[in-house]
C-alpha cells in the first residue's frame, strides 16, 4: 500500500517542526538541558507523536546531525582543484565557495545552534572530518607531499577546512551581513594570501 501524499507532507511539517524546535531550544539552553516536553511543547504537538517520529531526542539530534554532514560532503565533492588558479588570475570567488556560503545563510539558525557555544564539540569535529575525508581525496591533495614534503597532506587539509569554517562561524555569529559570493570572494582571497597554500596550488596545477 502506497503511502499518501497528504500523509507525506504532514510527516514533513511534524519533522520540520520538532527539528525547528530543537534549533530554537538549542540556542536557549544546552541539549543535555532539554526534554521531550520542551521539544513537543515548542514544536506544537504531544509527546507521543514526538515518538513516532524519534526514539528520544539523542535520536533526533543524530538524524539532524547526519543530514548536515551530508550535505557538507555533497559540498566539499563540488571543489575543482582546476578551477583554483583561474578564479585567482581573475578575482573572482570560487562557486564551490558561493555554495558553501549559500548553504551556510539558508541553514543560519541550525548551524549557529549547533555550531556555536552550546553545541555539540563532537558534531564539529564530525563535519571537521567529514569535509576533509572528501578534500583530501582529490588531485590537489592528494599530490601535497609530492609539492611540500616537510609537510603531510593530512595537516594542510586540516588547517584549510580549520581556518574555513572558523570564517563561516564569525559570519554566522556577525548575522551574515556579507553575501554568500562576497564570503566566497574573502576565503578564495585568502587561499591565495597564504604563501604557503598558493604554492601547492600553482605546483599542483602546472603538473596537470
Amino acid at each position: 500500500m502506497q503511502t499518501k501524499p497528504m500523509t507525506d507532507r504532514r510527516i514533513l511539517r511534524t519533522r520540520l517542526a520538532i527539528r525547528n524546535a530543537l534549533v530554537s531550544l538549542i540556542e536557549e539552553k544546552n541539549f543535555n538541558d532539554l526534554t521531550i516536553r520542551d521539544l513537543a511543547g515548542r514544536a506544537h504537538i504531544n509527546r507521543g507523536t514526538f515518538y513516532l517520529h524519534y526514539r528520544d531526542k539523542q535520536d533526533l539530534l543524530d538524524q539532524t546531525e547526519q543530514e548536515i554532514i551530508e550535505d557538507f560532503r555533497a559540498m566539499a565533492s563540488q571543489i575543482n582543484p582546476e578551477e583554483l588558479l583561474a578564479h585567482q588570475q581573475a578575482d573572482q570567488p570560487l562557486p564551490a565557495m558561493v555554495t558553501f556560503f549559500t548553504y551556510f545563510r539558508e541553514n543560519a539558525a541550525a548551524l549557529r545552534a549547533i555550531l556555536g557555544v552550546r553545541g555539540a564539540i563532537a558534531f564539529q569535529m564530525k563535519i571537521k572530518q567529514a569535509i576533509e575525508e572528501n578534500l583530501y581525496q582529490t588531485r590537489f591533495f592528494a599530490r601535497l607531499q609530492e609539492q611540500i614534503s616537510q609537510i603531510p597532506g593530512r595537516y594542510l587539509v586540516s588547517y584549510t577546512v580549520s581556518a574555513h569554517l572558523g570564517v563561516a562561524q564569525t559570519w554566522l555569529e556577525n548575522g551574515c551581513q556579507e553575501t554568500p559570493e562576497e564570503m566566497a570572494l574573502i576565503t578564495t582571497r585568502l587561499i591565495f594570501h597564504i604563501p604557503l597554500l598558493s604554492k601547492v596550488v600553482e605546483g599542483n596545477l602546472e603538473q596537470d
